[in-house]
C-alpha cells in the first residue's frame, strides 16, 4: 500500500505482548460486588462487554494486577474449544476494578490495536488449530508459553501504530452501522405495526 514501504521484521511474539494467566479463585470468594473478574462471556463478537452475569471477588484474593484499558483478553481455555482463542480490546473499564479469570490470558502491549489485529489473521488461527490441547470432553487449552515462542512478521513500529488504528477505526464503522441497522429494522417493525392496526 501506499506510504507502506518499509520491510517487514520477524519477531518474537513476546516482544509485541506480555501475557499473563488469569486469577485462580474458588466459589467461597465469590460476593455481589469486589473486583470483576473478567470471562470469556466479556467477549462477544470480538468486542469486551460487561455482562449482568459478571462474577465479583472479594479483593484480598486478588494476587495479580489488575487489567487495564487496552489490555487484550483471550480466552486461554473452555469446554468449548471453538471458544479458545477469541479475544478482545478491554475498554471502559475503571482503574484497579478487574481482573481475568484463571482461564483466560491477558496481554499488554504499547500497540495494542495492531496486536488484536495479529489475532484476527490466518497465523492466528493456525496458531490456535496447533496449539490448542483438547479434546474427548476434556477442556480446550492454549498455554501461554506457546504463545510466547512464536515468530511473527512485522512492519516497523510506525507502522503497526498506522495499521491498528486503520483497523480500529474499520471496526469502529462496522459497529456504527450495526447500530443504524439495528434502529432500522425497528423503525420497520414499527411501522408494519402502525400499518396494520
Amino acid at each position: 500500500f501506499k506510504g507502506f514501504d518499509d520491510i517487514w521484521n520477524q519477531e518474537k511474539l513476546n516482544s509485541l505482548v506480555r501475557l499473563h494467566r488469569g486469577l485462580i479463585y474458588s466459589p467461597n470468594n465469590v460476593q455481589d460486588s469486589g473486583i470483576r473478574v473478567l470471562r470469556s462471556s466479556n467477549i462477544l463478537d470480538g468486542k469486551f462487554v460487561m455482562t449482568d452475569d459478571d462474577i465479583f471477588v472479594k479483593s484480598s484474593v486478588v494476587n495479580i494486577p489488575t487489567v487495564k484499558n487496552g489490555d487484550i483478553l483471550i480466552t486461554a481455555a473452555n469446554g468449548s474449544i471453538k471458544l479458545v482463542g477469541k479475544h478482545a480490546i478491554i475498554s471502559g473499564i475503571s482503574e484497579n476494578t478487574a481482573v481475568s479469570g484463571g482461564f483466560m490470558l491477558v496481554g499488554s502491549s504499547r500497540i495494542p490495536n495492531f496486536v488484536n489485529s495479529l489475532f484476527g489473521t490466518s497465523w492466528y488461527q493456525r496458531f490456535i488449530r496447533k496449539y490448542v490441547t483438547g479434546g474427548n470432553g476434556s477442556i480446550g487449552n492454549l498455554k501461554k508459553n506457546d504463545f510466547d515462542k512464536q515468530y511473527v512478521m512485522v512492519p516497523t513500529t510506525s507502522e503497526q501504530e498506522r495499521i491498528g488504528e486503520f483497523l480500529k477505526k474499520i471496526d469502529q464503522l462496522i459497529i456504527n452501522n450495526q447500530i443504524k441497522h439495528e434502529k432500522l429494522l425497528e423503525l420497520k417493525k414499527s411501522l408494519l405495526q402502525n400499518m396494520f392496526i
